[in-house]
């Protein structure tokens, strides 16, 4: 006989919560194709807890040896039915037993990678307070480990949609080219609050039940989780769901669930409690990222303009041996269709740098040495897609009176803060015969005359050092966040930046 084609798993599972051993997952999920995308799970700390004295439970009244073996055959059975580009969230700690500590994380991991699952990384959950325990010979601990698998080498990662606009201001201003326009990559440390047990810090009445669970999830963490590992509609998995804090967020996220546990009294406080917990604080979780996203559209904008600026001033600190550049004109367009670009490509910028001489032949070497240096990094990392051209300053009129304005006038000092705002050809003309230029040259660095607008108050919207949070509650006032929105409208296609 063949071999019994797998069928697609049946709706009935879909968004429950489910009474049984983790160690029986396969029962349920008899030949079906593997359906699994995300996976966030704790398993009980060995014996550290006693879940109401259920004879089903892992880990207490077991050996050690007992609890890492129904643990691996637990992750055994959601490695077999989840997909290829599947991750596994394991948040886990040690603990400390008969006068020793207990790699509880190392020793899960192990059996783990004896499955096939491959670990990934190491995040550290600080978690500010925790529950007032003291043991002789530790210190009281406030971190637990998150560590990331995956079930193959291909697996989903959309650091895109959690990176953070936060407390590096005075360095991407001044160093455009190392930062990601995107934003910032959370560091492996994340801070985030446990809930408060019993009312779980709400002021709301849910009734007599009370959030009673060692270590019960931060929403704000769940959520951060799910974003980085998942896409809209996928199945997030939880072995040991426990009061579903996972499942609650995986909701209002758009992602399907599923959640094993064997303790009855925890799947109603998921429904009674958990659910509408997570739906009282989610406005909040939801505005931070609406907020992000505005942010880094902000940032991504700014980025790509201080590139654009700095880019032929970084180009002339080059060229030390030149005192005859004059002035740059650098006038951004929108990238079209015919263009070839990439994924990193921010702004098109046609430069002209106007130099005090007409000797052909010193301009043709000049523009062959530029072009040399353009051609290589970091000239290259900039993402600015360029035309760069030489002429002598008794040109410059001609290419000015061509010019579309406004123009900006950034000083040989200064690419990330306008000196003055232009408003037609014989403007700037009339500042020509008052020896403006010769005033705003530093060392060979000429000023830059650009369609380009950045000034101090534009970044000055994101956030620098002030920039706090409590838990997910930006500090951002609605008049700020009405401010962001009208520089984000304000941006034309006449300087390039949409």
């Amino acid at each position: 006989m063949g071999k019994k084609k797998k069928q697609a798993l049946s709706r009935d599972y879909i968004n429950k919560y489910l009474i049984g051993n983790s160690k029986s997952i396969d029962k349920y999920f008899q030949n079906v194709e593997p359906f699994i995308d995300l996976i966030v799970t704790s398993p009980p700390y060995w014996n550290m807890k006693n879940y109401e004295n259920n004879k089903e439970q892992i880990g207490f009244g077991q050996t050690y040896d007992e609890y890492l073996h129904d643990v691996k055959q637990s992750f055994q059975n959601v490695f077999d039915i989840s997909k290829s580009t599947a991750s596994l969230v394991l948040i886990v700690d040690t603990l400390k037993k008969g006068g020793r500590m207990v790699r509880l994380p190392d020793d899960i991991a192990r059996q783990l990678e004896e499955i096939g699952w491959i670990h990934q990384d190491t995040i550290i959950w600080d978690k500010v307070k925790t529950l007032p325990w003291s043991r002789k010979g530790q210190m009281r601990n406030v971190f637990e480990y998150i560590l990331i698998f995956s079930k193959t080498k291909r697996y989903k990662y959309n650091m895109d949609s959690i990176r953070v606009v936060e407390d590096m201001k005075e360095w991407w201003i001044g160093y455009p080219e190392r930062y990601n326009p995107k934003g910032k990559v959370p560091e492996n440390i994340w801070e985030f609050l446990i809930p408060t047990q019993g009312s779980w810090g709400s002021k709301q009445n849910f009734g007599e039940k009370e959030f009673r669970h060692a270590c019960p999830f931060p929403p704000e963490l769940m959520a951060r989780v799910i974003k980085l590992l998942s896409d809209p509609g996928d199945i997030v998995f939880d072995s040991f769901a426990g009061t579903g804090v996972l499942l609650a967020v995986a909701r209002k996220l758009n992602r399907k669930f599923i959640a094993f546990d064997i303790n009855e009294t925890y799947k109603e406080v998921f429904e009674k409690v958990t659910i509408p917990l997570v739906d009282s604080v989610w406005d909040d979780i939801e505005r931070h990222y609406e907020i992000q996203e505005k942010l880094k559209q902000l940032m991504a904008i700014n980025i790509a303009k201080l590139r654009a600026l700095k880019y032929p001033y970084a180009l002339m600190k080059k060229q030390k041996e030149y005192d005859i550049f004059k002035i740059v004109i650098a006038n951004s367009e929108p990238i079209s269709g015919n263009d070839k670009i990439d994924a990193y490509t921010l702004a098109k910028v046609n430069y002209k740098l106007f130099v005090d001489t007409n000797d052909i032949a010193e301009i043709s070497i000049l523009s062959q040495k530029i072009n040399e240096i353009l051609s290589k990094a970091p000239f290259t990392k900039y993402g600015v897609l360029s035309n760069f051209e030489v002429y002598p300053y008794n040109e410059f009129s001609k290419h000015l009176n061509s010019l579309k304005f406004p123009q900006y006038l950034y000083s040989g000092s200064s690419f990330n803060n306008y000196f003055k705002e232009i408003e037609s050809a014989a403007e700037f003309e009339n500042m020509i015969n008052n020896s403006i230029l010769s005033e705003l040259k530093e060392k060979n660095v000429c000023p830059v005359l650009s369609n380009i607008k950045i000034h101090s108050a534009d970044y000055e919207l994101l956030p620098a050092e002030e920039y706090k949070k409590a838990g997910y509650r930006d500090v951002y006032s609605e008049g700020l966040l009405r401010r962001i929105d009208m520089v984000l409208n304000s941006i034309t296609v006449h300087d390039g930046f949409v």
